[in-house]
């Protein structure tokens, strides 16, 4: 490992240190994944709900996502999927999109619904944690060879 990339590996860990992310933490763990039955769906929450209440009353899937997912969702073919909402249109809306960033800002990587909203945005939302959506915290320094 060269003196360079020691120092910046070093720079990175005391960012996360002062940032109080400390990276390589489990995800907090979730409730368990809800799962909407077919003719049993509930309305879906309205627009003038609170942040908290409309995202909190869609549905999630929380566990083994991958295989949940249908075939031609979008997520599907991302790596970095820990959790997502279950309806691709209530994912991509816009007040879906703006609660999960109101969130991600306010609380992030503490966020009630971290890794759904990290799926539902794009990117992580400016004004959040950098780490707000990585499970592993700041990228590892390379091996020592």
């Amino acid at each position: 490992m060269t003196p360079e990339i020691r120092r910046a590996a070093l720079r990175m860990a005391a960012k996360a240190a002062m940032l109080g992310a400390i990276g390589c933490s489990a995800p907090a763990p979730h409730g368990p994944a809800t799962t909407p039955a077919p003719g049993n769906a509930a309305p879906a929450p309205t627009a003038f709900a609170s942040c908290d209440a409309y995202l909190g009353g869609l549905a999630t899937y929380d566990l083994d996502v991958k295989s949940r997912l249908a075939t031609d969702d979008p997520l599907k073919k991302r790596s970095d999927v820990y959790g997502a909402f279950a309806s691709v249109a209530e994912r991509s809306a816009p007040r879906t999109h703006e609660c999960c960033t109101a969130q991600l800002v306010a609380a992030g990587s503490q966020a009630k619904q971290r890794w759904a909203c990290c799926s539902a945005l794009d990117a992580v939302p400016a004004g959040a944690e950098p780490t707000a959506c990585s499970p592993w915290g700041p990228p590892c320094p390379p091996a020592m060879g």
